[in-house]
């Protein structure tokens, strides 16, 4: 490689300048700042507790919805086995209603 006669060789003090006047700028622009990072962690943490907080109460609900269909199931049977058994439903009403796959 040819040296140029217009190039001066690399210096601290041309460094330093270099990095404050480019480097330094352009670092501010394309990178987050540990304050913008602080802001981004907080609000991603913040909406991970609420979407925690709402599926909680979903679970909790589902819960309880599983627990009374359970209990609605067996009011229901015992109700059909008592019409079926003083014959107060007829066979074909009975098979309709083993047809829906309730119990």
């Amino acid at each position: 490689m040819k040296n140029n006669k217009s190039q001066k060789p690399l210096t601290l003090e041309v460094l330093v300048s270099y990095n404050r006047e480019v480097l330094f700028p352009w670092m501010q622009e394309t990178f987050a700042t540990k304050t913008e990072l602080e802001d981004f962690k907080n609000k991603t943490l913040t909406s991970q507790d609420n979407m925690l907080k709402k599926l909680d109460i979903l679970l909790t609900e589902k819960t309880v919805r599983d627990h009374q269909e359970k209990r609605e199931k067996k009011m229901w049977a015992i109700i059909i086995k008592a019409l079926q058994e003083r014959q107060i439903l007829t066979s074909k009403q009975l098979e309709e209603i083993a047809q829906l796959e309730i119990f």
